[in-house]
């Protein structure tokens, strides 16, 4: 998914000279090169590339009506919502530093810039949702978090809609940068995952939806629906990761990755 300007450039200047340079590229992709960057600013730029990738490479689309990420067992996961989370969590955060003693820390992100870790101890780190999602912080500043990190223990992920559609694309690319990472995450919430991105919709979704929201009367828990095609698109993704990152499989995973780096 492409969703930055300087972003769709900068892909087009270094994939031209890969195949310049007789690269063969495999790659996979979230959208059809037909519709990378669809709708973005100054796309025009961007055409040649997508024309380039089509003339380059065979293009096979593999899809499947089934999210095998979403077959796992959630039962042992670290999402918590509902009255008295909050405080269940911070146990749970506590439990996992044991007897080391969480501090405030500084991290080191990306060309000298600092991030500033509220609390942070064996390798546990406690964020509320503000601290990482509504300040500009990006991909670069989340992997520089997670070499140090292995945990994030993350308060108050809100309901998103119109208001905080540019929280909810930090945290949308929080949640790629942790999966990547596998790193486990403890959080308290406001709704179930599904519940969290209800109020994103594409243009299409939107279409359908506009015989029963264009009446006067529109109920009020759609006056903040946010109609976005990438972050409509990417909530389908953060739905399923955040299932994911929270079964007993992943959480295995975690800890045979965590055990490699201490034997290391």
């Amino acid at each position: 998914m492409v969703t930055d300007v300087a972003d769709a450039l900068i892909l087009n200047r270094l994939f031209r000279h890969l195949f310049n340079n007789g690269v063969i590229l495999v790659s996979t992709s979230n959208r059809a090169p037909d519709n990378l960057y669809e709708r973005g600013l100054q796309r025009d730029l961007f055409l040649p590339f997508i024309s380039t990738l089509k003339e380059r490479c065979v293009v096979h689309e593999i899809g499947s009506s089934v999210d095998y990420r979403k077959m796992t067992s959630a039962q042992q996961g670290f999402y918590f919502v509902g009255k008295g989370s909050s405080e269940v969590m911070k146990q749970k955060f506590r439990d996992l530093i044991g007897e080391h003693e969480a501090g405030p820390q500084e991290v080191e992100v990306v060309m000298g810039r600092k991030l500033q870790v509220p609390l942070g101890a064996n390798g546990c780190a406690y964020f509320e949702f503000e601290e990482l999602c509504d300040k500009p912080l990006g991909a670069a500043d989340y992997f520089g978090l997670f070499k140090i990190f292995h945990t994030l223990a993350l308060e108050g992920i809100p309901i998103f809609g119109l208001h905080n559609r540019t929280a909810a694309y930090r945290f949308v690319t929080l949640v790629d940068v942790m999966y990547e990472n596998r790193a486990r995450l403890l959080c308290t919430a406001e709704g179930s995952p599904f519940q969290l991105f209800n109020k994103i919709v594409t243009i299409s979704d939107a279409q359908q939806m506009a015989p029963r929201t264009s009446s006067r009367s529109m109920r009020n828990d759609e006056a903040d629906l946010c109609v976005d095609n990438e972050l409509g698109f990417a909530k389908d993704r953060t739905i399923s990761r955040l299932t994911e990152m929270n079964s007993k499989e992943y959480l295995e995973q975690h800890a045979a990755m965590l055990a490699a780096k201490q034997l290391s």
